[in-house]
């Protein structure tokens, strides 16, 4: 066990290398790898394990940073979970979040009540809130996007600032970026929706080229399959509507 500077701070187990170097008065800790907890002042009821977990943690307090460098940068934050290798790695005041896989929300700083989980699952959301993203790659290059669920493999992965689109299959809503209240469900479908909004899309396939098309219902595989700019189109069946482009209703 090592302390070093901590004054009233009790209850804590310090476990490796400079672990909870600067603790005064936090209280029930955990910190068990080199360096974790390195800057821990007056955080409270914190459980880092690995190599430079929560490192610059100061006040922050009810936190679970588990992995090498786990919510290296958090310094405030609190009542956040990160699980694995970097997960969490810049967050600073971000609280409520759960990231759970390898560079998991790395890049979250302030965002809160996120849930990633998968491998990079979030990894550039920055201030983006209330999300939820499940799947290798999900919402990976969501900045300040926020109430978006993404389910599935590269779901939403260039969704940037895009908020309240709900995502389900692997690669739907690959290309999104601005795009917001969008719904879609199937392998691929939208695709490469990118600014469209307000659009239903189900289906395998289903939307696969639109873009900037909004306020689409698309239902079926490969349906509207062509359709890019069109808008105000209902599309219902398996290739329905399949050679349709810019066409409005």
């Amino acid at each position: 066990m090592v302390r070093y500077t901590n004054t009233t701070g009790g209850y804590n187990n310090f476990f490796g290398w400079r672990a909870g170097h600067y603790n005064t008065t936090g209280g029930g800790n955990n910190f068990i790898g080199s360096l974790g907890g390195y800057h821990n002042t007056t955080g409270s009821s914190n459980n880092f394990m690995g190599v430079g977990a929560g490192y610059y943690n100061t006040i922050g307090q009810n936190n679970n940073f588990i992995g090498s460098y786990a919510g290296y940068r958090n310094t405030t934050g609190s009542w956040n979970n990160f699980f694995g290798s970097s997960a969490g790695y810049y967050n600073t005041t971000g609280w409520g979040n759960s990231f759970f896989g390898l560079r998991a929300g790395y890049y979250n700083t302030t965002g809160f009540n996120n849930i990633f989980m998968g491998p990079s699952g979030g990894y550039r959301n920055s201030t983006g809130a209330n999300n939820t993203f499940l799947g290798a790659s999900a919402g990976r290059c969501n900045t300040t996007g926020s109430y978006n669920n993404f389910f599935g493999q590269n779901v939403g992965y260039y969704n940037t600032i895009g908020g309240d689109n709900s995502l389900v299959g692997r690669n739907a809503g690959y290309c999104l970026t601005t795009g917001c209240r969008n719904s879609s469900m199937g392998l691929s479908s939208g695709y490469n929706l990118t600014s469209g909004s307000d659009n239903i899309i189900f289906g395998t396939n289903a939307g696969f080229c639109t873009s900037t098309g909004d306020s689409n219902n698309i239902i079926g595989t490969s349906a509207g399959y062509y359709n890019t700019s069109g808008c105000f189109n209902t599309y219902i069946g398996s290739l329905a509507g399949n050679c349709a482009t810019t066409g409005s209703n």
